[in-house]
């Protein structure tokens, strides 16, 4: 027979059986209800923020279920029933989840908590949070030393109050960086947010699995462990003389906007507050301690009810909650947007509201000789005119009373799903996006001059030095492509000469910049600039984005990327000295787990505290890299001694 003949009747056969099985195809119960509630976002064509299908099948059935009952799901999961979201987690893990449990509230823990209930890990979801397939153990410490600060002390996101993320006292530098090696792991259930604090040898933790931890730092044994909600901020400690027998004290904040105050000895609570009581709020920025009182920023989940029919949006409002420390009291509560009101209506009829937005994301930054505070902001989620959106505000410390903002993108109008190819029903009317939020902390810093100057960088890419006086930008430097995914995401740092800025770009079209900077504070000029290298790839996804903030030592830049590598650049020149590919072995964690994995970098960056780095590998975030139901957090040394 003519070979043409045989290939057309193949072609036919094939095309035949295909269409066949198409239309025999039927959706299973979870995969139609994936598709109808959460397409929009998670599909093909979706959000470039939102993970896809291949990336929610890394997780566990457990977490899928704990996003839609208490994470930032919720919205969309409204009015499912238990045994459909355990068919929709189903569907996108391939292995068979249990209908949801309410959340109870956390009991209070007393005292140093004992070994973590292996029976009760495998029974799924326990207190309403995420379950990990293997359970880790406590090592418990066989003392508990009295904590004692140091110069080696990292306190906080910024690890200062005015946001450097610098380290001065480490015997890490530049000579002996490249000789660093792991000396302990610890596995950490959702432990992709929580960057870890050190004050003397105690290392304090908190975990999007509803546990706060006081570990040893030189071996990883615990001190104490504390069941709270789930926490996405990084603790703060201080010695308040009075609070507790020794005076140190940690504070938290967690998924249900409460500000908590622990024994930083035991972990037993000393107070709570609820700093906002909007359901769609989140409290991702640390709180940040001066003299009596803490500085709390509020963000927000409710960016993602773009396609929630009957969900009246949008009324959240950024704001930063002044307390007192000792008690928990609020002092004063700034908004960044006033004025909400009702607005229109939505095709289904539901009524909107504006303006709304401006989430705050990062820690504040203090700043004691003009008396203020410092807040980056996030985009409008409305059509209504919102002036401090994507903005640096100063606020007056005592009386949170707002001194000056500097807004740099104008209606800047944005819900995730809001593809202007597939418009969802609560989308803002006009023209969309760029969607480029502030959400690294502003640093102040010193020039040589002895001038002082504001440094902030957004999403856009853009870096920008600011009068802090006044907010009038003094020069501006764009380091790539910027959007949902690009630019500036998480943090920069600072030393006494140069701007260090890691630079995202997450997929983002030419000319697309994944790169790691160092700038002239005083000018915005760039001194060096190294690309983000391609690496082979050893996740799900290959992605080589820069988004996680740097930290600097003396001689010494270490930055993380998604695809999992870490790395150091000499400080002057951006030469890399180091690299380590965290996903490339598993670990033998310190609490139990055997052949634990490790994934990218992200949200957080680098701890340094004396001759030791800390850094949280495993972020399961939007990009598709892989996260694991256990995180782990690893520990360098030189030798791993």
């Amino acid at each position: 027979m003519n070979q043409g003949i045989i290939a057309a009747a193949t072609l036919s056969a094939a095309l035949l059986a295909a269409t066949t099985a198409s239309a025999l195809y039927q959706p299973s119960p979870g995969e139609a209800l994936f598709d109808a509630r959460c397409g929009v976002c998670h599909g093909p064509d979706g959000d470039e923020r939102a993970p896809k299908r291949a990336d929610l099948a890394t997780r566990t059935p457990a977490q899928i279920i704990d996003a839609m009952t208490n994470g930032s799901m919720k919205p969309m999961a409204a009015g499912l029933s238990t045994d459909q979201m355990a068919s929709i987690a189903g569907f996108l893990t391939g292995r068979p989840a249990a209908p949801a449990a309410p959340a109870p509230v956390a009991a209070q823990p007393k005292g140093p908590a004992p070994t973590i209930d292996q029976a009760a890990a495998a029974a799924g979801i326990g207190r309403g949070n995420p379950a990990p397939a293997v359970q880790p153990a406590d090592k418990m410490c066989a003392t508990h030393p009295a904590i004692r600060a140091t110069a080696t002390d990292w306190n906080g996101f910024g690890k200062d109050t005015i946001g450097t993320r610098n380290q001065r006292g480490t015997t890490l530098n530049a000579s002996n960086v490249e000789r660093l090696k792991v000396k302990w792991s610890f596995a950490v259930t959702g432990g992709r947010y929580g960057q870890p604090t050190v004050v003397g040898d105690w290392l304090f933790l908190t975990t999007g699995g509803g546990h706060a931890f006081a570990l040893d730092k030189n071996t990883g044994c615990v001190h104490w462990r504390a069941d709270i909600q789930p926490s996405r901020t990084s603790p703060v400690v201080q010695n308040i003389p009075g609070m507790t027998p020794s005076g140190w004290v940690l504070f938290l904040g967690d998924r249900n906007r409460d500000v908590q105050a622990l024994d930083a000895m035991t972990g037993k609570p000393l107070w709570k507050t609820n700093v906002e009581t909007h359901p769609r709020a989140v409290l991702t920025g640390s709180p940040v301690y001066y003299g009596d009182t803490l500085y709390v920023p509020t963000s927000s989940g409710e960016e993602v009810t773009a396609s929630v029919a009957d969900y009246s949006c949008c009324t959240f409002i950024g704001a930063v909650a002044a307390l007192d420390a000792k008690t928990g009291r609020l002092k004063w509560k700034t908004p960044m947007i006033e004025g909400n009101r009702p607005t229109r209506k939505n095709a289904a009829g539901t009524q909107m509201y504006g303006p709304a937005g401006a989430a705050i994301w990062s820690q504040p930054t203090v700043d004691p000789k003009r008396g203020s505070i410092y807040v980056a902001t996030g985009d409008s989620y409305t059509e209504i005119d919102a002036p401090r959106s994507d903005a640096i505000v100063a606020l007056d410390m005592a009386t949170g009373k707002i001194k000056w903002h500097a807004q740099v993108t104008p209606n800047d109008n944005f819900l995730v799903g809001c593809n202007p190819a597939r418009p969802a029903i609560n989308c803002p009317l006009g023209t969309l996006g760029p969607d480029v939020d502030f959400g690294a902390s502003p640093i102040v810093h010193t020039l040589p001059s002895g001038k002082q100057i504001l440094l902030a960088g957004q999403k856009s890419s853009e870096v920008y030095g600011l009068d802090p006086d006044t907010g009038k930008v003094l020069w501006e430097t764009k380091l790539g492509t910027g959007g949902a995914l690009g630019g500036i995401e998480w943090g920069m740092a600072a030393d006494n000469r140069r701007l260090y800025v890691s630079n995202s770009d997450s997929g983002r079209p030419a000319p697309a910049n994944p790169s790691v900077s160092a700038l002239d504070p005083a000018t915005g000029k760039v001194i060096w600039q190294t690309k983000a290298p391609r690496v082979p790839c050893n996740l799900a996804r290959c992605n080589v984005a820069q988004s996680a903030p740097p930290t600097v030592i003396p001689g010494v830049v270490f930055a993380g990327g998604m695809d999992a590598w870490i790395r150091a650049y000499a400080a002057d020149t951006g030469r890399t000295l180091w690299l380590y590919d965290a996903a490339a072995r598993t670990y033998e964690t310190v609490n139990g787990v055997k052949d634990q994995r490790a994934g990218s970098f992200d949200a957080t960056g680098p701890v340094v505290s004396g001759g030791a780095m800390y850094v949280i590998a495993g972020y399961s975030g939007a990009t598709g890299a892989i996260g694991y139901p256990l995180n782990v957090l690893l520990a360098f040394t030189v030798d791993g001694k």
